[in-house]
Order: C-alpha cells, then structure tokens, then sequence
C-alpha cells in the first residue's frame, strides 16, 4: 500500500544538520524526520568534513542556508559582496533614505597618511553638500508639483522624497556607509568569503574574515577552509599589468548601449528551441524542418509560445537559448540598480573618474548645476592626488554621478524581465535609458523576438 505524501519544514535544525538530513536521502529509506533525529552538530560536522570536505561533494552544502546582517560597510564594499549570482541582498536604499553626514568609511591606509586630514574633510564636505542639495531639491519640488486634494504635508514629503533623492544621490561618494542583508547558501557562501578574502581592499579582506566569523558559528564546518585564493590574487595583478598597456587614455566614446554580438539566425533558433521538446527530433533534423517554415509559420509558433504571458508570468525557458552582448556606459546610480541583475553575466570595469559624469536634468532646472559639481571637483581633485598611491581606495571618492562601463551577456528571458523592471516609469531614470536602449537595440535586430516584452514606458 503506498505511503501518504508528506510535506514539512526542518525549521528546528541548525543548518549543518539540514544539510546532512537532506545528503542522507539519497542512500537511506527512512523519512527526513527520522533522519534529523539521529543527528547531531557534531555528527553532521563528521560528514561534512569526510563528503564535502574530503570527497568534494559541494551540492550538499546547498542545503545550508544563511540569512547574514552587515552593517556599515562602505557602498564600494557592498558592490563586491553583491557580486554572487546565487544569492539574495537587500540593501539600504539610497532613494528611500537619507545617508547620515559622518556615515563614511575611512579606510587605515588613507588615515595613516599624509591624506587623512584631506579625506576626512572632503567626505564631510560631500555629505553635507549632499544632505544640502536634498533640502533644496526638495523645496524647489514643493514649488513645481501641486499637492493632492487630501494630502497633508507629511504624505506630500513622502511622496516628494523618493524623486528627490533620485537626483541627490547621484553625488554620494562610495565611501557612504550602509546596510546588507544577505541570503547564501554554504557553497556559494565559502566562495564569496574567497573571493573577499582574495580583494585588493583591506575594508573588503576584513569583512570577509567578519563573514567567516559569522558563518562559522552556523556553519561551522562548511565555510571554514575558506582562504585567499593565490589563483584570483595573481591573475588579477599579473592581466591587470598587462591591460596597462592598451589602457593609455580614457575613452571619449560616451555611447550609452551598443549590441556587440548577437546571432543572426535568432529568430529561426528561438521557434526551434521552442518546438523542440514537443518532438522527438534531433536539433538539426529540427532545424532543417524550421528553415523550411514560412515567415507567417515561424511567427505563429513565436506569437503562441508568448502572447499569453500576463503581468506576473516567466516566459518560456527555451528563450535562455538566446544571447546578447552590450557594451554599457550608465553612472554609478544606475549600475547600483544594474548590478541586481545576476541572471546573466556582468564584467563591470573598476570605478574611475575617467568617464566623465552625470549631471540630472531636476538639478540643473533648480539652478544647483554648480552646487552639484562641487561635490565632483572636491572628490576628483582628492582623487587624482591619491590614485598613484591608493589606487583602490581612490575609489572611495568616485561619486553615484560617475560613470562606469559594463560587459552584460544576457538571454533573451532574463531582457524581458529588466526591460519590463527597469524600463518602467518607477525605474530610476539613468538606468531606465539604459534599459530602453537596450530594447531599442533588441527590437532593431529582432523586432518579433522584442514584440512581446511588456513594460510601461509612461
């Protein structure tokens, strides 16, 4: 007689030891429950250490999830600990908050310099500029948009705030400090600690040992043989030295979105990939029989596969098959929204001054123009007078106004969901260009595979 299904959390276990609950499954035939319940920290540390550990079995230790709080880390530290694909961050939001003015991170080998005193001021005096510039955005907004009928003025500030802080943040240096939560499973966690422990900054180094620290009392097998990686520390020096010599300018090219590559044949790809597990036909066998489809076929097959896909629908998977590249230039406060897009692949460049900058359409329309490239001159001037010595803690001092360059490879599932989030009228402004470039772009080369992404453009 078969057994009644069952459906439970292991919610009382430490991690470690779901991990091991769920390992054992697949050599044991008795239930989750009774597994636990022959467990113990340090049994599951036994097993990690011979499975994970010694046999190199790592899926196990996906089991282990972690939910970590970092706080006051710099926002340059955040964009690395950011940079884990499987994982989930939620960070302190810059159009939602205003930073406190002594709120920044002072890294040790700037204050044990000749800069400190320098640092210290012209942060102080980026912050204050900042807070300043929010108080006259925002009474500057009163003046221009008209309160609602039933709106009182703590409602009305609410509602000012966010398109407020959408323009002041722009020159809120990266050494503004802020608030990570963190969802990792162990695998990827022991990675990310890898990669920090691997960074050039020693703010980063530190809060991976922080991390490590952490994840140790929870985990405390599964993340402890995590070190420097002498292969990401020499590769990056030893490309970085090589990359000086084709690196001998900036770029005056200030083209915001190009399509480097994509295929050709995409469309006749997508219908075939769409029709393919619903045959028993190789992909060429397929492929043939494709080609030989009319337009009107081919587009019926695409106009079937997504034209009932409502608001909150995935497209088809069989879209992934589909990539493009784009060489990106967006300023800072569009890649903070940018780098959220983990389903793809993102090769940012370092941050740098060299790109030029963003000034907001609301800034220069409130006459602040000059107020705003304060802040720029203050950081760039520091910038270049420490860059030769503290390269990467130069990088402190680059503002959300500068711009950076990114490669982003994408498939054609993951565009429909950016273009849809980022293109919408809630979407930050400088990212929402990028994002409609991007769809632009899409649509010039392949106008049917675009047709169906669905976004609000006002």
């Amino acid at each position: 007689m078969a057994k009644d299904r069952r459906v439970y959390t292991l919610s009382n276990l430490k991690p470690e030891v779901k991990a091991v609950t769920f390992a054992k499954c697949s050599r044991s035939a008795k239930t989750f429950s009774e597994i636990a319940n022959e467990l113990n920290e340090e049994k599951s540390a036994e097993f990690h250490e011979k499975w994970v550990v010694g046999y190199g079995h790592s899926s196990i230790a996906e089991h282990a999830v972690l939910n970590i709080a970092v706080e006051n880390i710099s926002r340059l530290a955040t964009v690395v600990l950011e940079a884990n694909r499987l994982a989930s961050f939620t960070e302190k939001s810059s159009r939602y908050q205003v930073f406190d003015k002594d709120n920044f991170y002072f890294p040790e080998k700037i204050k044990n310099s000749e800069y400190a005193e320098e640092y210290e001021k012209t942060c102080m005096f980026l912050m204050e500029n900042y807070l300043d510039l929010f108080q006259k955005l925002m009474e500057f907004q009163k003046k221009q948009i008209p309160k609602g009928p039933e709106e009182d003025d703590k409602k009305f500030e609410q509602r000012l705030k966010p398109l407020v802080l959408d323009n002041a943040r722009l020159i809120l240096p990266y050494a503004a400090l802020a608030n990570v939560g963190v969802t990792m499973n162990a695998r990827t966690l022991e990675y990310a600690i890898i990669k920090m422990l691997s960074h050039p900054l020693d703010e980063v180094k530190s809060l991976g040992h922080d991390i490590k620290n952490v994840a140790k009392a929870e985990t405390p097998t599964l993340v402890k043989y995590a070190q420097p990686s002498i292969y990401i520390m020499e590769t990056n020096r030893v490309l970085g030295e090589i990359a000086k010599k084709y690196d001998d300018k900036a770029s005056s090219d200030q083209t915001n979105v190009m399509l480097i590559d994509y295929r050709d044949d995409a469309q006749d790809w997508l219908v075939t990939a769409i029709l393919y597990k619903h045959t028993h036909r190789s992909y060429f066998e397929l492929k043939e029989k494709v080609m030989e489809m009319s337009q009107e076929e081919k587009e019926k097959v695409i106009e079937e596969a997504l034209k009932r896909i409502g608001d909150f629908d995935i497209p088809l998977r069989e879209l992934e098959h589909i990539y493009y590249t784009f060489d990106c230039l967006m300023d800072e406060g569009a890649f903070y929204d940018f780098k959220r897009h983990r389903m793809c692949t993102q090769t940012p460049q370092n941050v740098t001054i060299s790109n030029g900058y963003f000034v907001p359409h609301l800034v220069e329309k409130a006459g602040l123009k000059h107020q705003y490239e304060e802040s720029i001159k203050r950081a760039e001037d520091l910038y270049k007078k420490i860059y030769e010595k503290f390269n990467w803690e130069a990088g402190y001092l680059v503002l959300m106004c500068h711009k950076r360059r990114v490669l982003f490879t994408v498939n054609l599932r993951e565009l429909y969901h950016f273009i849809k989030l980022r293109y919408s009228p809630m979407a930050h402004f400088s990212v929402r260009e990028i994002a409609k470039r991007i769809y632009e772009l899409v649509k010039e080369k392949h106008p049917l595979l675009a047709k169906y992404i669905k976004f609000k453009s006002k």
